[in-house]
């Protein structure tokens, strides 16, 4: 399940030092992924397996300064009940919260873990606008049953935009805004090129002032919600 491990975070959970955990395997392809090596069979079958046990052995030995625990991928939610056990292993026996980084495409799952109260906050990635989802090889019925779900606790969820040009545009995030109505952190991140993607290609970012506009857009059309600029 677990191909990576950082021991130290100041980013990765909102407002705490946290380890991170990156499990493997995805069921999205999005074109500007720079994970590639946790995506890609013929690529995560070459790194070692580490095992859960030495996690928590090492989480138990970091507890006193880190604060929480990321989860994250690949997409954490393809690994089931594995998952489940494992995230009340760090809640019980290490006694750590936990965060869970997810493309949404597990709803039931993501209900179970809501339902058992294990999830102490959710990072959704929300890709593009729901006519698009096909370019990341993704199904949004699914992604919209997430939110549904995960609106009975919006103060633990953070919807994420990642501006990739061919994916996001003023006219997609128009067609998004339903969906984010009733959270209340969205986060804006930058697209930066990395040198090795899943797509291959060289697409140009957006300038500045696009990520200003927009976020002053949806801090109009969504006045609740607090707008995370990571840009």
């Amino acid at each position: 399940m677990i191909k990576g491990f950082r021991g130290t975070s100041l980013v990765d959970y909102p407002g705490r030092i946290s380890s991170v955990i990156f499990t493997y395997g995805c069921n999205f392809r999005c074109p500007y992924c720079y994970n590639i090596d946790l995506v890609l069979p013929e690529r995560f079958n070459l790194l070692e397996d580490i095992p859960e046990e030495a996690i928590l052995k090492e989480l138990e030995r970091r507890k006193g300064f880190i604060k929480g625990v990321v989860i994250t991928g690949g997409e954490p939610t393809l690994w089931g009940r594995r998952l489940i056990t494992f995230i009340e292993r760090i809640r019980f026996e290490i006694e750590l919260p936990v965060k869970l980084d997810t493309n949404g495409s597990a709803p039931d799952l993501v209900k179970s873990l809501v339902e058992m109260d294990i999830v102490d906050f959710w990072a959704v990635d929300f890709k593009t606008s729901p006519q698009k989802y096909h370019k990341v090889k993704g199904d949004f019925t699914k992604v919209k049953e997430t939110f549904k779900i995960l609106k009975k606790i919006p103060e633990k969820v953070e919807i994420r935009i990642t501006c990739y040009p061919p994916l996001i545009t003023e006219k997609d995030l128009k067609e998004m805004l339903p969906y984010l109505k009733d959270f209340k952190f969205i986060a804006i991140q930058k697209y930066v090129p990395a040198e090795e993607t899943l797509s291959g290609e060289k697409v140009t970012p957006y300038s500045e002032e696009f990520y200003q506009e927009i976020s002053t857009f949806l801090k109009t059309q969504l006045p609740e919600a607090e707008i995370i600029k990571r840009y």
